[in-house]
């Protein structure tokens, strides 16, 4: 829920400290209150910004996969706030290059906003997008060379695709996040987009003659907001007549309380029930939310909802086996969720420099 108030900074403050006892910044650290509830930019903007983004590059992100294969994998994570150490995130990447996981999806609060996590985010992000193309686009050029097109495929995507035959520079990881209130606090809205562009968008795969849908919804502010609900009614999702096998949708606030000692959604009630009703109508398979730092798994409404543990340091210094999901999707359609491990720990400063990554601030 925005909160904006113009007159009077006593009252913000105020407003803020009360909230802070009552236990609503339990899950975020680091948090400024002009932040939280002011923020720099609306979710209506940051759709409408995401639209214009997706309207051109949304086909680029379907997946078809190959007949051959008859079941896939990506993981999710959580609330990495990253800040001098993107080791988790890394981490992530990896074991999903490592296990032929399809791509990576993450719910949220990926750096704490300011230009030197952002640019370790990124170099991050670089470095994941290094191994990638390595082990699924080199191998390609060791066989053929120089294509005449000079364009190059994973093969696990239908190579005739115009969206999956690409140059080289052209490949990144598939990794997707939505944005968190971390990433949106301050001048966050504008590292997180610069790198990744939007934070309402969705992608389609496809596997024989059946299609499985993956929904990333921004709810940075606590609210889905007028315009971005206007946009899923207007059909800015889900805009085509495609044989739907599953519906997987990802976003950052949690509707679910998954203890006493945590907190629930700050959605109003009216749009609490139009989301619910609304994964409903998407007959979504599992719903995945993020910002509550907890573990929470239960069906509601005949959907499945996983709240995520954080990815992050501070949370969780010696790592853990379950600071992940993998969600493998069966031939049949049916999904098998399981947990993964993240057991790297915080590098030190001087290891971090001499690996090009900013460790001071201004």
């Amino acid at each position: 829920m925005e909160i904006i108030m113009k007159t009077s900074y006593t009252y913000i403050l105020f407003t803020a400290t009360l909230l802070a006892a009552s236990g609503l910044f339990s899950s975020c650290e680091k948090v400024s209150p002009q932040g939280v509830l002011l923020g720099n930019t609306s979710v209506d903007d940051r759709v409408k910004q995401s639209m214009l983004f997706y309207t051109y590059h949304g086909d680029d992100m379907d997946w078809y996969l190959v007949d051959s294969i008859e079941e896939y994998s990506f993981l999710v994570g959580s609330d990495s706030h990253i800040t001098f150490d993107p080791g988790r995130l890394s981490e992530m990447m990896q074991t999903g290059i490592e296990n032929d996981d399809l791509f990576y999806c993450h719910l949220g609060d990926l750096a704490d906003t300011k230009p030197e996590y952002y640019y370790n985010t990124q170099v991050a992000i670089y470095n994941g997008t290094r191994d990638w193309r390595f082990k699924y686009i080199k191998p390609l050029i060791d066989e053929y060379h120089t294509p005449e097109d000079g364009m190059y495929y994973d093969k696990r995507i239908i190579p005739t695709s115009r969206n999956y035959a690409k140059s080289w520079e052209r490949w990144t990881v598939p990794f997707y996040p939505v944005a968190g209130n971390h990433d949106i606090t301050h001048n966050g809205w504008s590292l997180f987009c610069q790198q990744f562009h939007t934070s309402f968008y969705e992608f389609t795969v496809k596997v024989g003659d059946s299609y499985d849908r993956f929904i990333f919804l921004d709810s940075a502010n606590g609210t889905l907001g007028d315009f971005q609900i206007d946009a899923i009614e207007d059909k800015a999702l889900q805009n085509d007549d495609k044989p739907i096998r599953n519906t997987f949708t990802f976003t950052h606030t949690n509707i679910f309380r998954p203890t006493m000692n945590e907190f629930a959604s700050t959605y109003c009630r009216e749009e609490l029930y139009y989301l619910l009703n609304k994964l409903e109508e998407w007959d979504t398979t599992i719903a995945f939310w993020g910002h509550v730092h907890a573990w929470d798994d239960r069906m509601f409404n005949g959907v499945r909802h996983i709240t995520m543990r954080s990815m992050n340091f501070v949370d969780h210094p010696n790592g853990g086996d379950n600071l992940l999901v993998r969600v493998t999707v069966k031939k049949d359609g049916t999904c098998e969720v399981s947990p993964v491990g993240l057991y790297s720990k915080e590098r030190s400063k001087t290891e971090l420099e001499s690996l090009g990554y900013y460790v001071t601030t201004k």
